[in-house]
């Protein structure tokens, strides 16, 4: 009986950790979403020469690949 009360209570652990780290994965997704808007907006408001517009893309990346981080849901490490 104690084994399958400290089981439940680990994996509700681990999914509480997991439903952490995609919040955290999401928020981080939201922020570069927002960069991403406010970049467009400023490049067709005020769009610039070809010419400066690949020299500062060389200078400074505007764009940072996003790479998620591998989140291992709990559905899938407590699978029976």
């Amino acid at each position: 009986m104690f084994r399958n009360n400290n089981d439940h209570k680990l994996k509700v652990e681990a999914i509480i950790k997991n439903i952490n780290t995609i919040s955290l994965e999401l928020k981080k997704m939201k922020e570069l979403s927002q960069l991403l808007l406010c970049d467009l907006s400023l490049h067709f408001n005020h769009p610039v020469k070809a010419d400066d517009f690949k020299e500062t893309e060389r200078n400074n990346p505007v764009v940072e690949e996003f790479k998620i981080s591998d989140v291992s849901l709990a559905s899938n490490s407590f699978s029976t």
